[in-house]
């Protein structure tokens, strides 16, 4: 690939990350601090772009420099991989919470925000809102990954109270999408349930804590369900609720910005890995588009379905003691 290509496929990029009606010219001489004469002559392919405004330009604008490049010759695609560090697995999390928040800090003011998401587990959008919900999820994946045995029972983690608020603060965030798709496992509760079940037979997790993780439980599937009924949050943007009559393998999620899209998969329990790649990014939405034949729409619609669900997952939840 020659320079002259490079310097097209990076401008290329560079427009389709602008808002419609931005001149490139002035968003570079922004970014760059460079004069309007020397952008202009980059933009013509007079002078190519250096490594280093290329890095500086990828970084503001959000572009993958590797398909840029092509890496996507061979059909190959990039993710980022998000992950808990178990040698300090509270630090790592609260990073990891707080790039969550930042990446939806500014869509609110926008109105082609789009969220697509199909769960097979209680999805970190419901459950990080609600404190016992989400250190359980935390405790578990530890347990199951610290070879240090530092947190050998529920009790013994402890988040801080800054990391409670930035949780309530991404939930918050993702509301504030303005259209949003769940289809949903019609399994989440019971396999979230099993989960707590099988952590109090083996005496590590006490009778109050079963108690607070119960009560949170409760109080998400009550939200839901009001979201359902409504068919919006409380932000009043609009929400669509799906419960699937059939099993998948995983949780995936897409959103579409005016800024680019994103594809999203779970990974290692409360991991997950990501692609702006739009190959990744289509193949994504299009499978979980797929998902709806399989799934009944309860949001706004299917009333007596949409009570049967609920009463469903209540009796579940009131099992675990």
């Amino acid at each position: 690939m020659t320079v002259q290509t490079l310097n097209e496929a990076l401008i290329a990029e560079m427009e389709s990350k602008i808002p419609d009606g931005t001149r490139l010219a002035n968003v570079l001489i922004e970014i760059l601090f460079i004069g309007k004469e020397a952008v202009y002559r980059r933009l013509r392919g007079e002078v190519p772009f250096t490594l280093n405004e290329a890095a500086i330009i990828a970084r503001q604008l959000g572009i993958s420099l590797d398909n840029t490049v092509g890496t996507k010759l061979n059909k190959n695609a990039q993710f980022n991989l998000s992950m808990i560090d178990v040698a300090d697995p509270i630090l790592t999390y609260e990073k990891t919470i707080k790039e969550y928040c930042e990446a939806y800090l500014n869509l609110k003011d926008y109105e082609n925000t789009e969220l697509g998401l199909a769960a097979n587990l209680i999805p970190q959008v419901f459950y990080l809102k609600y404190a016992n919900l989400a250190k359980f999820r935390l405790f578990k994946w530890i347990y199951q990954n610290d070879k240090s045995n530092a947190y050998n029972s529920y009790s013994d983690i402890i988040i801080p109270d800054r990391i409670t608020d930035l949780q309530k603060e991404y939930v918050r965030e993702t509301q504030y999408i303005k259209s949003t798709m769940y289809i949903l496992d019609d399994q989440i509760f019971t396999s979230f349930i099993n989960d707590v079940n099988y952590f109090i037979n083996i005496n590590l997790i006490s009778k109050k804590d079963v108690e607070l993780i119960k009560e949170d439980l409760l109080h998400l599937l009550f939200d839901l369900e009001e979201y359902a009924t409504k068919g919006k949050f409380k932000t009043g943007t609009n929400l669509q609720v799906y419960i699937s009559n059939i099993n998948f393998e995983a949780t995936y999620t897409y959103i579409s910005t005016p800024f680019g899209n994103w594809a999203a998969f779970r990974l290692f329990s409360i991991n997950a890995i990501y692609s702006t790649d739009p190959m990744v990014y289509n193949y994504n939405r299009d499978f979980i588009m797929s998902l709806k034949k399989y799934s009944t729409l309860i949001s706004e619609s299917a009333e007596m379905q949409r009570i049967q669900y609920f009463n469903k997952q209540r009796a579940i939840i009131q099992s675990l003691s």
